[in-house]
């Protein structure tokens, strides 16, 4: 039985049947909105005004209210992703559309076409990680619903209470179905909005380390077409000027990319700290056994992004390596003042940050992960 052959149209086109389950893919594509599409905008904005008034109806017993912080911080963040998306509607496509373009251009070429190839198969994995993590949060919370039942212990998906209905699990029809219904609607739409939207962001940057794994392969030719004395000092600047256009477009469109979710990764960052750390001690003090989703899916998510931005930290510094790696003695002097303004251009190259407080990759998230687990510890010193 022959396999199916894997192409870089693979990896687009999971990133678009996974924004499709909720709708999002005009953000991509310019094409008809649908009822879904403004649900994902209208029903978070009702989750958060409900979220305030069940903090204020639990502010005096402490178990309710952290309950209810926790899912809000995951929630927070998620809705603050879906509005950045959509006011930068028109950017995402262009660089979605760049993307498109760069992987069709490299068709004819197997080396450049073999970098875009290697991305979009650690995207796939990448993407169905994502997928899977997340919607362990609904088995989770639908476990929990379940056993409620068995146990014939009612209960909500978590604590958010609608105003004029009754809170109590126990309040029977229609209070307790319509708020049950409510809640569920919100857990699916949060759950596969953030699946679509980081998968977009994954699809974007790991794309931008296929760019720059492409600039490289592309200073390897110039640097052994350099050893062929049938190549002139004109067609050598030739080549130079277009590795200096594809790095120019590289450096856009990773400055692009900041500037998109750099505020988002702030934002997002802040409400790890917030959510991340008062799930870890509802955890200590419930038998709510579902918040271990947002634990679980909170770490996962600081990681993912984390190393997504070392991996861009990465591919700047090989693109630094190969262009001082280059036959550079080889070339005449306007060509040699050239690679050096490149090569000045990728040690200064900018990166994904945190809202431009602090670099986007691995040592920053471990900086975060402390943060969290210390302020876990302070909320269980002070309730005690």
């Amino acid at each position: 039985m022959f396999r199916k052959t894997r192409t870089v149209v693979d990896s687009r086109d999971f990133l678009v049947s996974l924004c499709r389950i909720v709708d999002l893919d005009p953000l991509i594509s310019d094409r008809p909105r649908t009822i879904l599409f403004y649900t994902c905008f209208i029903y978070p904005f009702f989750f958060h005004a409900f979220t305030f008034y069940t903090l204020y109806y639990y502010r005096s017993t402490t178990i309710p209210f952290l309950q209810c912080i926790s899912i809000w911080g995951a929630a927070g963040q998620c809705s603050f992703k879906t509005c950045n998306a959509y006011i930068y509607r028109k950017r995402i496509r262009e660089l979605f559309d760049f993307i498109t373009c760069k992987q069709e251009a490299a068709l004819g070429d197997d080396q450049v076409n073999g970098k875009y190839l290697k991305w979009g198969k650690r995207l796939t994995v990448i993407l169905r990680m994502l997928l899977y993590t997340l919607i362990s949060n609904i088995i989770l919370f639908t476990l929990y619903l379940i056993l409620g039942v068995v146990f014939n212990d009612p209960k909500f998906v978590f604590i958010l209470n609608i105003p004029g209905l009754d809170p109590n699990p126990t309040a029977g029809f229609p209070d307790y179905h319509i708020q049950l219904a409510f809640q569920y609607i919100a857990l699916y739409i949060g759950v596969f909005e953030v699946i679509a939207l980081d998968g977009l962001f994954a699809y974007l940057a790991l794309n931008a380390a296929s760019l720059g794994d492409s600039l490289c392969v592309s200073i390897e030719r110039l640097s052994k077409n350099l050893a062929d004395e049938s190549v002139t000092h004109d067609m050598t600047t030739k080549e130079i000027k277009r590795i200096l256009y594809l790095h120019r477009q590289y450096l856009n469109f990773i400055t692009s990319l900041d500037a998109i979710y750099c505020k988002m990764f702030l934002l997002q960052f802040g409400t790890f700290a917030l959510s991340g750390s008062v799930a870890l001690y509802v955890a200590r003090i419930s038998d709510w056994f579902a918040i271990y989703g947002i634990i679980a899916t909170s770490f996962f998510q600081l990681f993912f992004y984390n190393s997504i931005g070392s991996v861009i930290e990465t591919t700047n510094q090989n693109i630094a390596d190969e262009f001082y790696r280059c036959n550079w003695f080889m070339m005449n002097k306007s060509n040699q003042k050239l690679i050096l303004f490149m090569l000045q251009r990728a040690r200064t190259v900018p990166t994904l940050s945190v809202g431009h407080l602090a670099p986007l990759n691995l040592e920053t998230g471990m900086s975060i992960y402390k943060t969290l687990y210390s302020y876990s510890l302070l909320l269980k010193d002070a309730f005690n």
